[in-house]
This record gives structure tokens, C-alpha cells and sequence, in this order.
């Protein structure tokens, strides 16, 4: 099979669709919704520079492989290089033997990108990356957090979700992940994107920080311009260091014979964002406002970076590693899916750039907001 390998045209996007179509998953986001997939890999994202961001195998003209390629800047305290995040990795059945896997997952793989991230992977592919000599990362630390007055509707949401639960199983998590403090009185905090978070607010973070850089350019793109989901901003300002805070509503719905079902809402954080503890802490307070005011059930985030998550811990969080049920709470909302799953991440690096680990000392900002994860399903 003489299979060659060349960027994706303007004029591909029809038999890119097919293709996803039909090899990939049926009716799939970037099939039903052309500005998602045009919005990830297409000039919508502000570091493209070819029509796609998308390598295709072909044999004797015959799509046969895909692979999507999101380049992002790659923040490494304070210094700029360029990374790329790996995204629907597919070769057609009938081309999954021999050498041609790793050859399309090689082409994102040169002198150009320092980084290259291929973030929630099928754990299937992964003796691949381990042959490539990948770090693999085999979950994203995720955390939770219930209100306490929401306690009886959690209760109902895990009866729908794992049915098979005693009432002491289910209340042993639920009291595990009950916030224990609610703010005492209003925060002071802004909405939007402020103008000054570039010299204010990222500024200071770069210098800690490994990761996709989060500079005004890449928060435009990826929460302000997002062309499905509408992410709200909360900015804090305390004598003029900017710290954000950035999640989004989502309605979780069950499926019944009649169709789907609104069953609950739950606040899904994507960034947090603080340069200092104080920033952190009115941060917390305006988005638990927020989450109040929208009556959600409670709220999640995944992210690597360690000091995020002691803070966010300290005010109320509980990691999920911390109970032995809590890999149970599930992370799918629409439909509701109580089986889960990890998030595996494999990761090529330039050898003087740290590695990304799970725990306190972690300094990659990196969430669950990188790459493609969070979009439609």
C-alpha cells in the first residue's frame, strides 16, 4: 500500500466528514456541526496558518487516515515555544497493520513542535505511545464538590446513575464531597475577559507555570469565541493583579424510553486562574455566588497543577482519589453515563522541559479545557 501523507485543503472538509462518519463514531460533533470542526483545526483558531490543522493518509487518492493536530504556545516558565495537542487519531480498519499507525502519529513529531500532547486517548492505542516512548499519564485528577443543601438531589442523581447503591454507600460519598463553608457576604469581581490580564494577571502565572499558555489570545479562542458552549468569566482584581475564573452550566440529562430528561444542573470549572492565595480565595467565593444563583447541584474541575488544587481543596474541593467511591461520580452529563472513565494522556517532549506528574509539586496548567475535551459530545 503506497500510502502518502499531506495537510488537509479547504476543499476536504466533505470527505473528511464521510470518513469521520462513517470510521470514526456515527453523526460525530465535527460531522453534524462544521463550524466546531472548522473552529478547532481551521483558521477560526488563531495559531493555524494552513487551511487545516489536520494530516490525511491517503492511498492512490483514498482518505484511508486522519489525524487532527490543535497547535497551541507552550508557556515553560515564562519562555515561549510552540506545542501541539494530537486529536482523533483514526486509521481505517483495513490499514492498522504494520508501520502506518506510527507514521501518521510521527507527522505532528519534528523540529518545530517541543510538545506534543495527545490528551484523552483510547487506552487501546496506548502500547503505541509507550513504543514511541511517550509519558503516559493514566488520569487527569479531577475534584468535586456538593452543596449541602442539595444533598437530596445528589442522592437522586446517584440513584439514577448506579441504582445498584445501598443507602449507606450513597451517603458516605455524598458526605465526602459536601462543601463545608458557603461565602459569608458578597465579592467584589467583574465579567469578561479584562483588557489588562495579559500584563496583570498572566504576567505573574507564566513564571510558575508549564503549559499551554493561558495569554488573552488563547482565552479569546477557546472560551470567548467558542462557537457551542457559552463559558462565563469571572475576573478579581486585587491592587491590580488579575486572577479568573472561568466555567460553564451544564444540564445533566438521563435517558428514558421517552427520550432524554432534564435531571439536574452542575457548574463545570475549566480554569482557575490565581497568581495569589487572596485572589484565590475571592475568586472561590464569586464563583460559588454564581453556582448558587444558578441552583446547580454542585461543581467539578480536572487539572494537574498542584497549587490549584490545594487551594481549591482548602475551600472545598475533594479530590476524587480521596474516596474510594469517588472514580464513581460520573463525568458524563448528556446522557448521564455512570461508568466513566480515565482521562490517559500521552506526551512527547523536548528533554529540557519538565514533565507533567499528578501531585503537589506539579507545575503544568493543565485542564480538562486543553485540547478538544471539553465540547459536544
Amino acid at each position: 500500500m503506497a500510502v502518502t501523507f499531506r495537510f488537509a485543503k479547504s476543499t476536504d472538509y466533505p470527505s473528511i466528514q464521510e470518513f469521520l462518519h462513517q470510521h470514526w463514531e456515527s453523526n460525530h460533533v465535527y460531522v453534524r456541526m462544521p463550524e466546531m470542526f472548522e473552529w478547532t483545526f481551521g483558521k477560526s483558531h488563531f495559531l493555524v496558518d494552513e487551511p487545516y490543522s489536520v494530516i490525511l493518509a491517503e492511498d492512490k487518492g483514498e482518505l484511508v487516515g486522519f489525524l487532527g493536530g490543535i497547535p497551541f504556545v507552550l508557556n515553560e516558565h515564562g519562555k515561549q515555544k510552540r506545542g501541539v495537542w494530537l486529536a482523533n487519531y483514526l486509521l481505517r480498519s483495513d490499514y492498522r497493520k504494520g508501520t502506518l499507525g506510527f507514521q501518521l502519529l510521527n507527522m505532528f513529531r519534528n523540529n518545530r513542535n517541543n510538545a506534543v500532547v495527545s490528551f484523552g486517548l483510547s487506552p487501546a492505542t496506548i502500547p503505541i505511545y509507550r513504543i514511541l516512548k511517550a509519558d503516559v499519564l493514566m488520569d487527569m485528577p479531577r475534584h468535586f464538590m456538593l452543596f449541602s443543601h442539595a444533598r437530596h438531589r445528589m442522592e437522586r442523581f446517584l440513584q439514577v446513575a448506579h441504582p445498584e447503591w445501598s443507602h449507606e454507600k450513597k451517603d458516605s460519598l455524598i458526605k465526602a464531597f459536601t462543601a463545608p463553608r458557603l461565602p459569608s457576604k458578597a465579592v467584589e469581581s467583574s465579567h469578561g475577559l479584562p483588557e489588562e490580564w495579559d500584563k496583570q494577571g498572566w504576567s505573574l502565572l507564566a513564571p510558575q507555570t508549564v503549559g499551554c499558555a493561558r495569554n488573552g489570545a488563547y482565552l479569546r479562542w477557546r472560551f470567548v469565541n467558542h462557537p457551542c458552549f457559552e463559558y462565563r468569566i469571572i475576573a478579581v482584581d486585587i491592587e491590580g493583579q488579575i486572577g479568573l475564573a472561568i466555567w460553564r452550566l451544564e444540564t445533566i440529562r438521563g435517558t428514558s424510553q421517552q427520550g432524554q430528561e432534564d435531571l439536574e444542573k452542575i457548574g463545570r470549572l475549566v480554569e482557575f486562574l490565581a497568581p495569589s492565595k487572596d485572589i484565590a480565595t475571592r475568586l472561590w467565593d464569586a464563583y460559588v455566588s454564581q453556582l448558587l444563583a444558578a441552583d446547580v447541584l454542585g461543581t467539578d474541575y480536572y487539572g494537574f497543577h498542584g497549587q490549584t488544587g490545594k487551594w481549591l481543596r482548602e475551600m472545598g474541593f475533594c479530590c476524587v482519589d480521596d474516596h474510594p467511591d469517588g472514580h464513581a461520580i460520573p463525568s458524563r452529563f448528556q446522557p448521564l453515563d455512570g461508568r466513566g472513565g480515565p482521562l490517559v494522556s500521552a506526551v512527547f517532549l523536548d528533554a529540557d522541559i519538565p514533565k507533567c506528574q499528578s501531585g503537589p509539586d506539579c507545575v503544568w496548567l493543565w485542564t480538562k479545557s486543553d485540547s478538544d475535551q471539553d465540547r459536544p459530545r
